[in-house]
């Protein structure tokens, strides 16, 4: 017994590797760096002086301030500070090769995808051909010996 299952049908095609696709997506990722604490590290001290003392050390090295609220907790001194540009240019690198490699994955993904529907359509072509085959070598094999049962029981009326 056959069931009728829907027919397999690819419509359009993988995307392919797109350097301006590649591109627009680093530069959201290094804005989304630049606009949050990503780009920035938590300075801390016990107590004032050294609190103080890590900010001015920071901010030789090139760190600076930034507008976020700084924790004046006696005891817990901190605040956030932006990277120096130098700094900054690592961690974008590195972010860089990481979207690089998410939207290699995602099209690797995306094709693997097309492939396991085309051989799936594929196979349902072949099971298809294969069914209709069966159906027609069945046909004639009952045409066959309805012939010979006919030609056995023919039934004779006369006038």
């Amino acid at each position: 017994m056959t069931t009728k299952t829907d027919k397999i049908v690819i419509k359009g095609s993988p995307s392919k590797f797109d350097a301006a696709e590649l591109l627009r997506r680093q530069k959201q990722y290094h804005h989304a760096f630049k606009e949050t604490t990503q780009s920035c590290i938590t300075v801390r001290g016990a107590h004032t002086n050294q609190f103080l003392q890590e900010v001015i050390e920071h901010a030789m090295l090139g760190y600076t301030l930034t507008d976020y609220p700084a924790s004046l907790e006696p005891t817990s001194y901190s605040a956030l500070m932006r990277k120096p540009v130098e700094l900054q240019v690592d961690d974008l690198a590195k972010i860089d090769s990481e979207v690089k490699a998410n939207y290699i994955k995602e099209l690797e993904a995306e094709h693997a995808s097309y492939k396991e529907l085309l051989t799936k359509q594929l196979l349902q072509k072949e099971e298809v051909k294969r069914q209709k085959a069966e159906n027609d070598v069945q046909a004639k094999l009952l045409a066959k010996v309805k012939a010979e049962v006919d030609a056995c029981y023919t039934l004779v009326i006369p006038d």
